[in-house]
């Protein structure tokens, strides 16, 4: 039992729980704070940063607070698990991104052909669902609106996950674990963060009360319940974090991850802006989102399918020159 407590992937596990214990705990604090805020902009004049605030915590439902405490709680106990993960008198984990902060003329090749893979096959999906009218191009849709909503997170998102996912954890974790299992752990570290976040449209009944940080826990909980839910999310969430280490333990650097992650992001927040879907969703298939259905999860298999083919290629040429 004392080896179990002491094995990396329970500490990224007990990460988890800690990390929603203190979101649940805090974000009714959170809420009933911004919401004060937002009343006291209501009749007072305040400094505009502190006005632009009031307004971001005046439109913020419940689950938006619920996700910051979250990632409050996770910043705060990222430096603890490293710790733990490392052993006695080792020294401190140089991430491999400020390691290779220059990524040469490779890296911006990798980031380019992770892009290229990535928003290729997705694209390919669109075409697909536009072809058999599971949907239509939005009537709001604005390109350029659209593009600078899903090229920034883009970006910030590729880079700082990267860093953290695919750098920080996995130098750590490649210390002490095999690749597999390294892969594989990481993955279902990666897939949990993002699959346990509150459900859309869901409320709880009194976010002001302190056990309203609970009753979202419980809600965040049914999704695992949820078959179609959690083979159609999860498992593709899966697919991608086994995807991007993949990459990483082949290529030994991240911009080939990086260009990967950004591509699909950007790809699911731009369709997002650009299509609505037409009548009733089709669960098993596509569940009206680029991450929900099997169609989603197979075009992310080919995807990774692909990607090893080139990166046998690649390595194929290089060793032959």
């Amino acid at each position: 039992m004392a080896r179990l407590f002491q094995h990396e992937l329970f500490k990224l596990f007990l990460f988890i729980v800690v990390s929603f214990l203190g979101a649940a705990i805090v974000a009714p604090h959170l809420y009933a704070w911004g919401k004060d805020l937002a009343a006291e902009a209501a009749v007072s004049e305040l400094s505009a940063p502190v006005e632009w605030l009031a307004n971001k915590c005046d439109r913020a439902q419940f689950s938006r607070y619920f996700n910051r405490g979250l990632m409050a709680c996770a910043l705060l106990g990222l430096y603890p698990l490293i710790k733990s993960l490392q052993a006695k008198g080792e020294k401190p984990t140089k991430s491999t991104l400020k390691q290779r902060i220059k990524p040469g003329e490779q890296g911006w090749r990798d980031m380019a052909i992770g892009i290229l893979f990535s928003a290729g096959f997705l694209t390919l999906l669109v075409g697909l669902l536009y072809s058999i009218g599971w949907v239509e191009t939005s009537d709001e849709f604005k390109f350029a609106k659209a593009f600078q909503k899903a090229i920034i997170p883009a970006i910030i998102v590729a880079f700082l996950e990267e860093w953290l996912f695919r750098g920080l954890l996995y130098d750590v974790l490649m210390r002490k674990l095999n690749a597999v299992q390294t892969i594989v752990g990481l993955s279902l570290f990666f897939a949990a963060v993002h699959f346990l976040s509150p459900p859309k449209g869901i409320a709880v009944a009194s976010p002001r009360d302190a056990l309203a940080g609970f009753e979202m826990l419980g809600l965040i909980g049914q999704k695992f319940l949820a078959a179609s839910s959690f083979f159609g999310v999860f498992v593709t969430l899966f697919v991608v974090g086994a995807t991007l280490a993949f990459t990483r333990y082949k290529t030994g650097k991240l911009w080939l991850a990086i260009g990967l992650h950004a591509g699909w992001v950007f790809s699911l927040k731009f369709t997002n802006k650009l299509t609505d879907p037409v009548g009733e969703p089709h669960s098993l298939l596509y569940n009206n989102s680029l991450m929900d259905g099997v169609l989603p999860l197979l075009t992310l298999l080919i995807t990774g399918l692909s990607l090893s083919f080139y990166l046998r290629s690649r390595k194929s040429c290089t060793s032959q020159d």
